[in-house]
């Protein structure tokens, strides 16, 4: 190759790299601008590019490792008991402030952490799933993933190794997965949450201790609309009565598998 074609095969490939970038940046911009109109803000340039430094740094494997210390602290101090009902994932599961009076009369540990993706999960498991040797675990993580433009099917392969090491580690354990629910502030995104539903759904269909919970039916209207009713302010996380729509179809699943511990 000559450094006349060199020359250009590098200025190609730099055009190529910095446009792939700069059209990046431009999407991200997008989807703050238009996430902020649907809850009714208007958001100047400075402000859109905090937020997409925000939400792009969730995507960092390292990101929480702070959340899993503070667990970790916790668990010197007092350890939760062998044998409980370990619920895991993002924000969604960190926020849910009725969970032992929801999961009465249950021994449960929240281990959610806010912005979760289900790789920083697979990080951490050694300190915060495996120790507890609980007998089920309620997942509910992929929506942060997705949001963070990670692609369905690589999402799922986090979740699959999730469950095979689970498999592996605990086989006794039984992995109740929850499905992404339908957020208002995330619907423009259900074509590819419902991908990684799928993928999970059908994944159970093949496994003896793995179990879809399909909370999302109740939480869409008759025209199969978010209900914005069963959310806070931001449209993203569950207030009381969404809450309760997971708590029935959760324990409903349980006692199914566990009428000894209901009794």
């Amino acid at each position: 190759m000559t450094k006349r074609a060199s020359f250009y095969l590098i200025g190609i490939l730099f055009i190529l790299i910095f446009g792939g970038w700069f059209a990046y940046e431009k999407y991200w911009e997008y989807r703050v601008k238009e996430g902020a109109k649907a809850l009714g803000y208007e958001l100047n340039d400075e402000e859109v590019k905090y937020w997409v430094k925000r939400i792009r740094s969730y995507n960092k494997l390292d990101g929480f490792d702070e959340d899993i210390e503070q667990f970790v602290a916790q668990d010197k101090i007092v350890m939760p008991p062998t044998n409980g009902f370990l619920f895991i994932g993002s924000s969604s599961i960190r926020l849910w402030q009725s969970l032992e009076e929801d999961m009465k009369p249950l021994k449960v540990i929240n281990r959610g952490f806010g912005g979760a993706h289900t790789k920083h999960i697979n990080r951490h498991k050694d300190k915060i799933v495996f120790p507890y040797k609980p007998k089920a675990i309620v997942f509910f993580c992929g929506t942060n993933d997705i949001n963070g433009w990670n692609a369905p099917q690589e999402v799922f392969a986090e979740f699959e190794n999730f469950y095979n090491s689970v498999k592996e580690k605990l086989p006794k354990t039984m992995v109740f997965a929850i499905s992404i629910q339908p957020s208002p502030s995330r619907f423009d995104q259900r074509p590819r949450q419902q991908k990684w539903n799928e993928s999970v759904r059908n994944l159970a269909k093949t496994e003896d201790n793995l179990v879809f919970v399909d909370v999302s039916p109740p939480m869409l209207s008759e025209d199969k609309k978010p209900r914005p009713e069963l959310y806070t302010d931001d449209l993203l996380h569950m207030n009381e009565k969404g809450y309760k729509i997971w708590a029935k179809l959760i324990k409903f699943n349980l006692k199914k598998y566990f009428p000894e511990d209901f009794l």
